[in-house]
């Protein structure tokens, strides 16, 4: 069997329509945050979602560490926030910057102002799932705003929900 080319792997995945979320966590003094868009509920009871975290990157070991992690569901025009969120290079800081207002809950994980929704989970389990480390979160906090719409992604660009 011929191996999978990686453009026709990120292809097929791009044609997943998601929403956008910045997945976030404190540890001591320091926040960070990643654009994620591998994020799913997992049960209702007990309630519990899942996000898969890409293993380079500072956030599986921070949360591993702090126990907690948010999830800020991204809505329509807050598609910078998400860019900034996706850059790599970037290092654990005491704050996202003035420009990335954010509040906490339960847990103290930074959540995103403005976000169509926030989930604060204490960190149920982290497992292993190639080079991810798929994190399953134990709700303690949910909100939304039923009247904003969600930021989306498709074939590798923000895209809007048409509720027509």
């Amino acid at each position: 069997m011929a191996a999978v080319s990686p453009e026709d792997f990120k292809g097929a995945m791009g044609s997943w329509a998601s929403g956008v979320t910045v997945v976030t966590t404190r540890l001591d003094d320091d926040v960070y945050g990643i654009t994620v868009s591998s994020f799913s509920s997992l049960s209702m009871d007990p309630r519990l979602i899942l996000v898969s975290l890409q293993d380079s990157n500072h956030l599986p070991h921070m949360m591993r560490k702090s126990k907690h992690f948010g999830v800020s569901i991204l809505s329509v025009g807050q598609d910078e926030i998400s860019g900034y969120f996706s850059k790599s290079g970037r290092n654990p800081e005491p704050s996202f910057g003035a420009d990335i207002p954010v509040h906490v809950m339960e847990t103290g994980s930074p959540l995103i102002a403005g976000a169509l929704a926030h989930i604060d989970c204490e960190l149920e389990d982290a497992l292993p799932g190639g080079d991810h480390t798929i994190a399953i979160g134990r709700v303690v906090g949910a909100s939304f705003d039923p009247d904003k719409l969600p930021l989306m992604y498709f074939r590798r660009g923000y895209r809007t929900l048409n509720m027509d």
